[in-house]
């Protein structure tokens, strides 16, 4: 039912951080500056590695893990039974994708993105 989509995290040097994730295997996407962030997508295998750097001081850290999925009725089901109400922030943003975040039991965003159909 999920799939693992991509992994976003902040990091102190992107270029850095590029050569590093690259050496593990990794292929550079893209490199993006938006507002506030600096940021790169790789791939490995069918996955990607979001690497963010901050370029002022007004933005918050970045930090998700994000999976795919197909079925909203399952999705649905499955974040009931891990305590949340339907009342979600749906949104679909760069990815232009259904997308909603929430959190774990120790308080880790997890993003669920509808899967291209």
């Amino acid at each position: 039912m999920l799939d693992l989509d991509h992994i976003a995290i902040t990091v102190k040097d992107l270029d850095e951080s590029i050569v590093f994730y690259k050496k593990l295997g990794y292929e550079l996407l893209d490199r993006f500056s938006d507002d506030g962030y600096e940021w790169a997508t790789l791939k490995m295998n069918n996955h990607s590695l979001e690497l963010f750097q901050i370029t002022n001081n007004k933005e918050k850290p970045i930090n998700h893990i994000a999976y795919n999925y197909d079925n909203d009725e399952e999705v649905e089901n499955l974040i009931k039974q891990l305590g949340y109400e339907k009342d979600l922030n749906i949104f679909y943003g760069d990815l232009n994708r259904k997308s909603f975040f929430i959190e774990d039991n120790n308080g880790k965003s997890i993003q669920l993105i509808k899967k291209k159909l």
